[in-house]
């Protein structure tokens, strides 16, 4: 979600920051429905929020194998013949640790974000992350009533 944001952040800046020749009107909804275009960012500001994204992003793909490697193997202690009950305790601490990792590497993402930002932007920032925190719960409410949902179910989504 810290990564949409920041997306959408840099992008609805950059598309919003000129209005469409002969069409005052469409500009001036566009800017009452997209919070983001008020934030008024400036090419410093975009050029921050990028490199924030591109680490974040990139500290998320190596979280998320790490993810996917511990899931993989706490599936086959767990298929064993003979499960080793102290090795699988182990290995569940290790995929709690992370799925952490890759919580606080998005707070982490979220907070450089924020330092960037004027008070007036952390406002609108705050407002759109609200936003879309209440869309993920819908969608994982969602998921959670309609399991045969491909791609939906909250292990898919890590």
């Amino acid at each position: 979600m810290l990564i949409a944001s920041i997306t959408v952040i840099a992008n609805a800046q950059e598309r919003s920051s000129e209005p469409p020749a002969n069409k005052p009107r469409e500009h001036m909804r566009m800017e009452r429905d997209n919070p983001m275009a008020r934030m008024k960012l400036t090419d410093d500001q975009k050029n921050q929020l990028k490199d924030i994204r591109y680490h974040t992003d990139k500290k998320a793909i190596e979280l998320r194998s790490q993810l996917a490697l511990s899931r993989l193997e706490l599936s086959r202690l767990l298929s064993s013949d003979s499960p080793d009950q102290e090795a699988i305790e182990k290995k569940i601490n290790e995929v709690s640790a992370n799925e952490s990792a890759l919580h606080v590497n998005k707070l982490n993402g979220w907070f450089e974000a924020n330092k960037i930002l004027t008070p007036e932007q952390q406002k609108e920032w705050r407002k759109v992350l609200r936003t879309e925190a209440m869309a993920h719960m819908r969608t994982r409410r969602f998921a959670g009533r309609h399991p045969h949902m491909e791609g939906t179910s909250p292990r898919d989504r890590s």
